[in-house]
């Protein structure tokens, strides 16, 4: 790819954000607290790099849990939580999962089954707040890869304690998502996650399997992420 080309790119996905963010002001101040996500995937008019978060790969942090899972747990159904894209929702296909991904943005929804016409994996529009009542403790694995970071309080909270109730007995919760520890400045959008906020999910009768806090680069920003493991007795 030329200098050209990357820098042009860049210029979009600067755009991208700059739109997203004058989006998300716009519907809050109407009270629709989320409805610009699908008004964002509408203005990309199907170009991924206008939607800041489109980058149409599986998110590395997700592949490196993926790959490190042994073979006798890649199996069973799989929810994916704001799939967007669906690269991830793919990525857990591949793997063995049966699939089921869903966002809150029907046109989200659509680009993703677009794109993965032959995974197999069925494709919902649902909101996480208010998930259909089949899937209470219906999923051997529940995965939320940065979702979890775009909601504020009080959503925020509800999304955590619906998520544990999305697992089946024996299974297993993934969250991964930006993190940060208390003394350290929260930096948004998105807004990081801080560790004691997912205690709530002992509550959910969750046990943690194993927390890792490590730092990605970021175009030269080390940027704190978190990636949790919890599994339903």
């Amino acid at each position: 790819m030329s200098a050209s080309a990357t820098d042009d790119e860049e210029e979009r996905r600067a755009e991208g954000k700059r739109r997203a963010d004058a989006l998300r002001g716009e519907y809050n101040e109407a009270g629709d607290t989320f409805g610009w996500f699908d008004a964002c995937y509408r203005a990309a008019e199907g170009d991924p790099v206008l939607v800041p978060w489109g980058h149409e790969v599986v998110r590395p942090e997700l592949a490196e849990w993926i790959e490190r899972l042994p073979a006798d747990r890649r199996a069973g159904r799989a929810l994916d939580i704001a799939c967007g894209l669906g690269d991830n929702a793919a990525a857990l296909a591949r793997a063995g999962f049966d699939v089921t991904a869903f966002d809150i943005a029907e046109t989200a929804i659509r680009w993703a089954a677009g794109r993965f016409r032959d995974s197999g994996i069925d494709w919902r529009q649902a909101n996480l707040l208010e998930p259909p009542q089949e899937w209470r403790g219906a999923f051997d694995l529940v995965n939320e890869t940065y979702t979890l970071q775009a909601l504020r309080p009080p959503y925020r909270e509800k999304a955590i304690a619906l998520l544990g109730s999305l697992v089946a007995p024996g299974g297993t919760l993934l969250i991964i998502a930006r993190g940060r520890h208390e003394d350290e400045p929260e930096d948004p959008p998105p807004w990081p996650l801080l560790r004691r906020e997912l205690d709530a999910l002992g509550d959910a009768s969750l046990s943690e399997v194993s927390f890792e806090d490590f730092l990605v680069d970021r175009k030269g920003r080390a940027v704190r992420h978190f990636r949790a493991e919890y599994r339903r007795g």
